[in-house]
């Protein structure tokens, strides 16, 4: 849409259009992996289906709720009031115009909850239906079956493959078993079995978590696929509506 003038725009409202927000984080994914892991993977996803049935694709979102790691160097955050406030004004601005479906794209954990009580209240208070998205979500039991197990999903072997499968040349091979070395094998601090922290400093040197010398590209292209087939079900669902 950012390529097109607003007549333009106007001539291509539908009912069933589904508007796509790819939402994001700028933060550290340990010592191979960059700092916009979780907005290149939203918007790669996001691009997998831009001409896939009546779809509009919205501005990205990059900064979202990721404070718990501000310890490692580049790290940006909102606080959550703020991050469902600002989403929700994009998605009101849409919704005035007639686009009344959005799918948010999700690739970052932190964004979830917030997202999630917007769309509770999006769709209550202003009658749009909005959904919330994540890739991992929507596959965890293709990811289970590839790995085994669930991984933490952060700069892990499963959030490294994806990215690998999208933009290889972002990866620091040579950093991934230092990335391993000082990281954990899950996400979180705890204590007799209950978590006690999610500051990753508090259990991360690196910042990484779970294994990302274990990851395989054509993993990330089997995810890739998977998460892409799940999206354009979801679109189909809305449009369906």
């Amino acid at each position: 849409m950012l390529e097109k003038t607003w007549r333009q725009m106007k001539d291509e409202i539908e009912q069933n259009t589904v508007v796509i927000i790819p939402v994001g984080s700028i933060e550290q994914h340990g010592l191979h992996a960059p700092l916009g892991t979780d907005l290149i993977i939203a918007k790669a996803l996001a691009e997998k289906v831009e001409s896939y049935q009546n779809t509009i694709i919205g501005p990205a979102v990059p900064v979202g709720v990721a404070e718990y790691h501000r310890h490692f160097t580049g790290t940006l955050w909102v606080k959550p009031e703020i991050f469902k406030d600002y989403v929700g004004e994009i998605v009101k601005s849409f919704s005035y115009h007639g686009w009344r479906k959005v799918i948010i794209v999700n690739g970052h954990g932190g964004n979830r909850e917030p997202l999630k009580e917007l769309a509770r209240y999006l769709k209550m208070e202003e009658k749009i239906n909005m959904v919330v998205w994540t890739w991992f979500e929507s596959i965890e039991n293709e990811i289970i079956k590839i790995f085994g197990h669930r991984p933490p999903l952060h700069a892990d072997q499963a959030e490294t493959a994806m990215l690998m499968a999208i933009a290889p040349e972002l990866i620091v091979e040579e950093q991934l078993e230092e990335s391993y070395k000082q990281g954990s094998k899950v996400w979180g601090q705890y204590y007799a079995g209950t978590m006690v922290s999610q500051e990753v400093r508090d259990f991360s040197k690196s910042g990484a978590t779970g294994d990302p010398t274990a990851t395989d590209v054509e993993n990330g292209k089997k995810m890739l696929i998977k998460s892409t087939e799940n999206l354009k079900e979801l679109i189909d669902y809305l449009i369906s509506l």
